[in-house]
């Protein structure tokens, strides 16, 4: 069997007039207030949420800036090669490029509202909270609160399509007689299977302009772009989404069923959230003043895209439990 070869990236040319017709194809949003809305997304099949890549994949929740700027790229791209077909090489090349240097990625509008913390902008939305029958699911420390009781992690399973590949084993204690032959044999490449969640509803909170969201929505459904990891597979497939009014006061947090505490619902940068502690947008926080009770304290990004290496810093990570303070 002839040995498939595999195109290097440089191979892609980034095009200076690919980028500014796929600028010129972005859609436009309209105003936006400080109306909460609730974003209720329904999957037809599980999602794949990773926070971090790793030989033992810990499930994470979604992002719904991430998964927007995603669809707002592809809406680009699907635009510009509607109005000029014959430049499907350069557009595919930057597409093909930007998902692998993070210099060729293009930050397109979205139809969330920016919100400052500090010197920093995020966008004024939550991550997708799980929703197991009746009730969404709030994160508080390592846990997830229903009504009186703390779980753990909803139902999770791994899959053999999943799999993620690694060279040579580690953080496992293990005592080799002799090295593993990794390229080829029974032991080519260890296997290590990626676990995902069985959740198929989640529930965001966001303020922004709810009919671009929704028509953003409408795009990804019937283009088949999933939410999460591994979609060309099947994973993430938008089956329904409910945009309504919210009664809530925040979108960065949301109170703990039956405690005084609130808990952060969205990574936000470390030093910017204690910096609010004092002078808190109530808009954000839900309190003018809080204090930090439990810091989930880790790296990672808290705008997207995620993947990109600069917008990684000290986080706290959704879960840290806020106290307000009157």
């Amino acid at each position: 069997m002839a040995k498939r070869k595999t195109i290097p990236v440089e191979t892609f040319a980034s095009s200076s007039a690919a980028v500014a017709l796929l600028k010129q194809s972005a859609w436009t949003f309209g105003p936006m207030d400080d109306q909460v809305y609730e974003l209720r997304v329904q999957l037809a099949t599980p999602g794949v949420f990773t926070p971090a890549k790793a030989d033992i994949v810990i499930p994470g929740l979604p992002t719904l800036d991430g998964f927007l700027s995603f669809v707002a790229f592809q809406v680009a791209l699907t635009e510009a090669l509607t109005i000029n077909p014959d430049m499907v090489g350069a557009f595919l090349g930057q597409w093909s490029k930007a998902l692998r240097d993070s210099t060729l990625w293009i930050d397109f509008p979205l139809p969330l509202r920016p919100a400052q913390l500090g010197t920093i902008e995020i966008f004024d939305c939550s991550i997708g909270l799980p929703v197991e029958g009746s009730d969404v699911l709030i994160p508080a420390g390592a846990f997830f609160a229903r009504g009186l009781n703390f779980e753990t992690y909803p139902k999770v399973t791994d899959s053999i399509p999943l799999r993620r590949r690694v060279l040579e084993p580690y953080h496992r204690p293990l005592n080799l007689a002799h090295k593993l032959e990794t390229g080829s044999g029974p032991t080519k490449l260890l296997d290590n299977r990626m676990y995902f969640s069985l959740t198929q509803e989640y529930q965001f909170y966001f303020r922004g302009d709810v009919s671009g969201v929704k028509r953003l929505l409408t795009f990804a459904r019937e283009h088949r772009i999933g939410m999460g990891k591994k979609t060309t597979l099947g994973y993430g497939q938008i089956a329904e989404f409910e945009l309504r009014c919210s009664t809530a006061k925040a979108t960065l947090v949301q109170r703990v069923p039956n405690r005084i505490e609130y808990s952060l619902i969205k990574t936000l940068p470390y030093a910017s959230v204690m910096a609010q502690r004092s002078h808190a947008d109530s808009l954000l926080f839900g309190s003018p003043t809080f204090k930090v009770v439990n810091p989930l304290e880790t790296w990672g990004a808290y705008k997207p895209p995620y993947w990109i290496r600069k917008h990684q810093t000290q986080v706290l990570n959704y879960g840290t439990l806020l106290l307000p303070q009157s």
